[in-house]
């Protein structure tokens, strides 16, 4: 009996736990948290489902643009909805031609759908905003979301010069268009990071009514040394990429990882897109050079099926044969102030980098008041762009901050090195994405406009954490000197000078998959280890450091050159040695010496005559024609150079050291200075190699000013 009653007392009592504990974890799920990457009770995921439609926006001057729009569905019964916009040159969707029975599964588990259509919603690799994960997390908690081609890409129709003034007008219509829709509520919202970033802030600069937030990641503010000539220095690896004729032109190469985008409209009316694609007759993976139509009616596209159509998705990507691409663009801007000259139509436009970069439409965006929430990675080469958009903003618009470990794409060597799941990091992104357009598109108090708004991953210390303000108030600014025998002491500059020859064949890349660096937008594969890329440098390294040491903020470095050479080069990098010699890349910066003169960095914006000050307060080489002396080492010249190196927050440890490394060329990321090698080629016997010499003493102290946090 005594072993009966135990037995129902144990079973009441687990009943009791079972019951608290349910009750517990109820009270749990109804706690509103609303913190960085953390985030319930606000909000809840109330659509199971979603509606999808596609279709043309016609814009003012006819142009027709294609659109995917998403409704959420199975729900609360709503009518009008927020809506996420996202403005791509990249394409909305894509289609995957010729799938068979039996490749199926493997393209399953590459890209997460059976195919054809890869969209927003099903699959989108990592695209900034795009992951089908941060999609359906919207569409469940309420929100519309609509992707649009710009003109002269994907499946719309027009022509496109890139960055031009007119994408900018048509972003103001397709939020004005989006506004007036039965499904929308009025409040609008945009997100994506790169050429994503750019058509937010430019759209928000036409301040349509309806635009309440914009979410821009790893985006420039500076057009021109954030993709042309960085320092100065020609992109020229960058010039080189095929994505953007392959993209707009709808090429199909699956090996290259290329499909043509979705077409819009149904011609035939049997239910499937990928039949509305023209046959590629010659197989070269593109339709577009195949046929004369519409200039020859009797030459009009053909199709699997063999059937009649007006031909909507093939006279669409005709018209982006016109397309000006950056590949011509870049090469023939030498200057910021150079001209740009292209046709909209029938009418002729004259236009500069500074009319076509992001910062051209701070000005507007300031007046709008719209709030922003900057994106950024350490390692993505716009880094700089990021603390200057939020740092010039902050005071008229609603601003936030956040900067992690990644590259331009988000992914990252360092995540692992920091013992960081980059999946679980990045995955993360939706929720601080939905936090704010909850708080700006739907109203909700969620904190997220009076926490601190900035928030950064402190590298090989603190992780993630919580600041007020940029640059930090509590850096402390201390100079290291470049000294005897490659030394980087914090005493003062020995007298003396250092010897280096130039090495062409320098070259700033690592990884075996990509071979890349920052400059070339794509996360490497593996750590970015400069030990013996050093040895064809010139180093500058401190003794062990006796405790930890936090840099975070702006590196710069101020050194006093002079070259057998009229003109050159300077890439300098910022690196953490180990005790074993091991050499970790930690930023770095450029510039071309015949930009060493300092300007006002508030001409960064139309040449200063907005009148917006610009910060942080970083060098400004003004990059103008009439700026530049390409013999500035002329007749023996000392030379003073200074150089911001990217933002960082890094941590040195104990027993590891400093170093700041110099080389002379980034071939072939950059292109070798012309004077010296016309043929842009390392091993040309005919090139001009240099040899610089660093001068530090009393009146060349050259050195590296670190901004130290105290810890």
């Amino acid at each position: 009996m005594k072993n009966k009653l135990k037995h129902i007392m144990a079973i009441v009592l687990l009943i009791l736990i079972l019951t608290v504990t349910a009750c517990s974890g109820k009270n749990n799920t109804n706690k509103k948290v609303s913190e960085p990457f953390e985030y319930a009770g606000f909000s809840s995921p109330e659509y199971k489902d979603y509606e999808k439609k596609s279709e043309y926006v016609e814009m003012t001057d006819g142009t027709k643009l294609a659109a995917d729009i998403y409704i959420p569905a199975d729900g609360p019964d709503k009518q009008k909805f927020p809506v996420i916009f996202q403005y791509t040159p990249y394409g909305r969707s894509f289609i995957m031609p010729d799938i068979k029975w039996y490749e199926k599964p493997f393209i399953k588990n590459a890209v997460g759908t059976w195919g054809p259509i890869v969209d927003r919603a099903n699959s989108f690799g990592t695209v900034y905003g795009s992951t089908k994960e941060i999609v359906n997390l919207f569409l469940s908690h309420g929100y519309a979301y609509v992707v649009v081609d710009m003109r002269g890409s994907g499946a719309s129709y027009g022509t496109k010069v890139d960055f031009s003034p007119k994408l900018a007008e048509d972003g103001y219509e397709l939020v004005d268009w989006i506004e007036e829709q039965t499904w929308s509520d009025g409040n609008v919202g945009m997100l994506g990071g790169s050429y994503l970033g750019y058509s937010q802030i430019i759209t928000a600069g036409q301040a349509p009514k309806a635009l309440k937030a914009i979410f821009p990641e790893v985006v420039p503010m500076d057009g021109f040394t954030g993709e042309i000539r960085p320092g100065g220095i020609f992109l020229w690896a960058y010039s080189q990429l095929d994505m953007q004729k392959y993209l707009e032109h709808n090429y199909h190469l699956p090996d290259e990882g290329y499909y043509p985008n979705a077409p819009v409209v149904d011609e035939d009316g049997d239910g499937e897109l990928v039949d509305e694609i023209p046959l590629d007759l010659n197989g070269n993976g593109t339709f577009i050079d195949d046929y004369n139509y519409p200039a020859d009616a009797n030459d009009p596209p053909q199709y699997e099926d063999g059937k009649e159509r007006e031909h909507l998705y093939y006279l669409g990507v005709h018209e982006h044969l016109e397309n000006t691409p950056y590949s011509e663009l870049g090469p023939n801007t030498a200057f910021i102030d150079d001209d740009w000259e292209y046709t909209d139509g029938n009418k002729k436009h004259t236009v500069t980098a500074y009319n076509v970069g992001p910062a051209s439409a701070l000005a507007a965006v300031m007046e709008s008041g719209i709030p922003i929430y900057n994106h950024g990675g350490w390692m993505d080469p716009f880094i700089r762009g990021t603390t200057e958009l939020y740092s010039t903003l902050k005071d008229t618009n609603p601003s936030k901050m956040v900067i992690d470990a990644g590259y331009h794409e988000g992914t990252s060597p360092y995540w692992e090195y920091f013992g960081e799941d980059e999946e679980k990091v990045l995955s993360k992104y939706g929720i601080e994405m939905l936090r704010f357009f909850d708080r700006y598109l739907k109203g909700i108090q969620n904190g997220i406009d009076t926490e601190p708004p900035i928030y950064i991953y402190n590298m090989n210390g603190d992780g993630w954490r919580s600041e007020n303000e940029w640059p930090l108030a509590r850096q402390q600014l201390k100079t290291y000197y470049f000294s005897k025998d490659g030394e980087l002491d914090t005493g003062s500059a020995s007298p003396g000078k250092d010897l280096y020859q130039v090495d062409f064949k320098h070259d700033a890349r690592w990884g075996e998959s990509y071979q890349t660096s920052r400059w070339q937008m794509m996360s490497p594969d593996e750590m970015p280890v400069r030990t013996e890329m050093d040895k064809k440098s010139l180093t500058y390294t401190t003794l062990p450091l006796t405790q930890d040491t936090e840099v975070t903020g702006h590196p710069i470095v101020d050194f006093w050159a002079s070259s057998t050479a009229s003109n050159g080069d300077f890439f300098i990098y910022l690196e953490d040695v180990d005790p074993n010699g091991e050499a970790v890349l930690v930023t770095e910066g450029l510039l071309r010496a015949g930009f060493n003169e300092l300007h006002d960095n508030n001409t960064m914006i139309l040449g200063g005559e907005k009148g917006i000050d610009v910060k942080p307060e970083l060098p400004w080489h003004g990059y103008e024609n009439k700026q530049y002396n390409k013999d500035v080492f002329a007749n023996g010249k000392i030379v003073q150079l200074t150089v911001d190196l990217m933002p960082t927050s890094w941590v040195f440890k104990e027993g590891h050291s400093i170093r700041v490394s110099i080389a002379g060329a980034d071939w072939p990321t950059f292109e070798i200075l012309p004077e010296l090698s016309p043929t842009n080629n390392p091993n040309d016997p005919n090139n001009i190699v240099p040899v610089i010499t660093i001068h530090r003493d009393k009146e060349h102290p050259s050195n590296v000013v670190l901004p130290i946090i105290p810890r």
